[in-house]
């Protein structure tokens, strides 16, 4: 995870795509997976104000996922379990197979985070 200071701002920083692209990830690939993360965190709305009109804008080569763009509960998961999400999507990354992946971890964290409370 990165974090960038702009002035007194911190804007916590879980992904972008250009990073997946500078780093061998085909531009169509790194493209669809944010996508289809953007799609999926609107759909357990995870996503700010900011984040569903970057949606709804279309998601391209410069997407970004940030707390602007996700709620507390969006960047509270992401930061938990995006490294594992990428890790376990390896071989269907960029594909609608990774939403059955990430699906799963998501159930794992919910299952932890409440045996975790309590």
């Amino acid at each position: 995870m990165w974090y960038n200071t702009m002035g007194c701002d911190t804007v916590k920083t879980i992904d972008k795509a250009v990073w997946q692209i500078d780093g061998g990830v085909p531009q169509e690939k790194a493209v669809s997976h944010f996508r289809m993360m953007f799609e999926w965190l609107g759909g357990h709305g995870m996503l700010t104000d900011e984040g569903v009109q970057e949606l709804d804008e279309g998601i391209d080569e410069c997407a970004v996922l940030n707390d602007e763009l996700v709620n507390g509960e969006g960047m509270a998961f992401l930061e938990g379990c995006y490294d594992d999400l990428l890790k376990a999507a390896a071989n269907v990354y960029g594909s609608t197979e990774s939403l059955s992946v990430l699906e799963g971890i998501y159930r794992k964290y919910c299952a932890d985070t409440r045996l975790s409370r309590g």
